[in-house]
């Protein structure tokens, strides 16, 4: 089969490898459509700390199941039953099940977790070998629709984590693909959703995506406009997207008194908080990270809102111009929004 393989920082390459084979348990998964995530990004420029080498990279993608293992060996699907010939959207975690968090219900932070195309081959390729309980039916979906599932389930963990209801009124801060998620999946909920970002081409998008209001930080100060937006309450619900420390700390300022703040951004850096604001307001600080559990609802909220969603699509490449697509979303990211990969269907560049 053909795949994209990094095979050092900033060096990708179209390679023929052997088909892999499905063991007891696994699905042989071939692949229709594959988005290039930030994490990705990271990983082909060598700062995210998993980066190893060779690899196939690829977790958000939509397929079809071509073979199963032989019985005796596996789950069920999470989504339903799934036989050969049906398309998937695949939840492209594979926790230890035997963890402190994993025995919680908590997998998503499972501490010998293995992610698709970053611990194990992914689906910048032809087929890959995934567990049969990480495939979710999806043939009411097209391709490109299915691809965007494990983004928004990146959001539907930080509105769950969050607690969002139709009573709150919701801040993020970026509006990169996770944050347009956060977006989505809080004003599925009925919130008041603003966001805030620096690029205009960014912001548009979030107006059309349902938020009340967007806020230009290159012009206009946050922390003022919200206050204004909440009748100078704060935020009921925080989300910063960024992973920049700045942004954590004006956090602490605009949320609201027993409030909640959810960081979702990654970064490497540190931020310092001012110490009495944790008390004086109570709040409430949440980590969120992949899913735990939510994936079937994004796939509910993507069946419900999909054709919504689309316009989360901005380019769209060939499998054999996977190089030439990471490199454009990694320098381009007011107009990259999501880049995807179509691997059977030729299409081109748009």
């Amino acid at each position: 089969m053909k795949a994209a393989v990094t095979t050092a920082p900033r060096r990708m390459e179209i390679q023929e490898l052997a088909d892999p084979v499905p063991r007891p348990g696994e699905a042989l998964v071939q692949v229709e459509v594959v988005g290039i995530c930030g994490s990705d990004l990271h990983f082909y420029e060598g700062e995210n700390p998993y980066s190893n080498y060779p690899q196939t990279q690829g977790h958000e993608f939509s397929g079809r199941v071509v073979a199963l293992g032989t019985p005796g060996g596996g789950g069920q699907p999470s989504g339903g039953a799934v036989r050969v010939g049906q398309r998937v959207a695949v939840e492209p975690l594979v926790p230890c099940g035997e963890c402190y968090p994993c025995q919680r219900g908590r997998p998503n932070c499972c501490t010998r977790l293995k992610v698709l195309g970053i611990h194990i081959p992914g689906a910048f390729a032809e087929y890959v070998v995934v567990p049969v309980e990480t495939l979710y039916p999806a043939d009411d979906l097209d391709p490109e629709l299915t691809s965007l599932v494990e983004p928004i389930s990146i959001g539907m963990q930080v509105v769950t984590r969050g607690t969002v209801t139709g009573e709150d009124t919701v801040a993020v801060f970026g509006a990169g693909m996770i944050g347009q998620a956060v977006l989505a999946c809080a004003a599925d909920r009925g919130a008041r959703v603003l966001v805030v970002d620096k690029v205009a081409s960014r912001l548009e998008l979030a107006g059309r995506l349902g938020a009340e209001r967007v806020v230009d930080a290159a012009q206009d100060d946050p922390a003022a406009v919200i206050a204004e937006w909440t009748g100078g309450d704060g935020a009921a619900v925080v989300v910063d997207a960024t992973g920049a420390p700045a942004v954590i700390r004006s956090a602490v300022d605009v949320v609201a008194y027993s409030g909640r703040i959810v960081v979702v951004g990654i970064s490497l850096q540190e931020v310092s908080l001012p110490i009495s604001m944790f008390t004086r307001k109570e709040l409430t600080i949440l980590g969120s990270r992949n899913n735990a559990g939510v994936f079937g609802q994004a796939v509910d909220l993507v069946r419900r809102r999909g054709e919504g969603l689309r316009v989360l699509i901005t380019q769209r490449y060939p499998l054999a111009r996977a190089p030439e697509a990471i490199e454009f979303a990694l320098h381009n990211p007011a107009v990259a929004e999501k880049v995807l990969l179509s691997v059977h269907d030729g299409a081109e560049a748009g």
